[in-house]
């Protein structure tokens, strides 16, 4: 690790001034798959004393921090389910309270057990936390409406003023579950990317937004700088 880093905290400056510039707004950390799911509990502590995650589909290692960026923070939460494997509705509490329990740690009171934690650690105040969702690419999976639902009940029960995403977007499947935001998510190519400018134009306005949370597609440089040109920023999480 370097020596002068980023206020200290362990990035390379020029490495993070880099992605500072890029003036993200949001930030979304991925509840990822059921093998490798986020374990939240072993990302919080002493920084030199976190395991990190490993993400065994990319192949590389996160240092679980990334407050100094400023970005609005999205979590989205592992919902028992992955490419191969579910968890039935049935069974699914346990993923629900662990939810349940993070959000705590980021909004809860200082004097709440998992508050108390993010105290400790010199944060009493809460983090910027106001949009979680639900799965990552799962929408179509047997069990996700039923392991949806029951999150969305138990996260609105508990933190009423959370926005909650739906992995679903309604480009394959109806948007008959209730939601804040739905997640536009997919792979493509460029020319394609820049036909999906009117996608949204006759959605009801009325309804729940759509937030393209991710845009994944092969191009070259200058096709990136021309795309980066004409995406929007998003105006999701304007700060308070």
């Amino acid at each position: 690790m370097p020596l002068d880093t980023y206020k200290g905290h362990g990035f390379q400056n020029d490495l993070f001034q880099m992605v500072a510039d890029l003036k993200p707004k949001t930030f979304r950390f991925s509840g990822n798959y059921l093998k490798n799911a986020f374990r939240w509990k072993d990302t919080v502590g002493p920084w030199e004393e976190r395991p990190g995650h490993y993400n065994d589909m990319w192949k590389f290692w996160t240092d679980d921090e990334f407050e100094d960026l400023g970005a609005c923070p999205i979590w989205v939460f592992n919902n028992g389910i992955s490419h191969h494997d579910q968890i039935n509705t049935s069974v699914i509490s346990q993923f629900i309270q662990e939810a349940l329990n993070g959000i705590e740690f980021a909004i809860g009171s200082p004097e709440s057990k998992w508050g108390s934690l993010r105290a400790s650690m010199g944060h009493p105040k809460p983090f910027d936390l106001r949009y979680v969702g639900v799965g990552n690419e799962d929408c179509g999976k047997y069990n996700y409406q039923g392991n949806y639902l029951k999150f969305y009940k138990a996260i609105k029960n508990t933190y009423p003023d959370i926005q909650i995403i739906s992995n679903c977007d309604g480009s394959q499947y109806p948007l008959n579950r209730p939601a804040d935001l739905y997640d536009f998510h997919i792979y493509t190519n460029s020319k394609d990317m820049f036909s999906q400018y009117t996608k949204f134009d006759k959605a009801p306005r009325s309804s729940s937004k759509v937030f393209p949370m991710k845009l994944h597609f092969s191009l070259d440089l200058k096709k990136i700088v021309m795309l980066s040109a004409w995406l929007p920023m998003h105006p999701l999480c304007k700060h308070k």
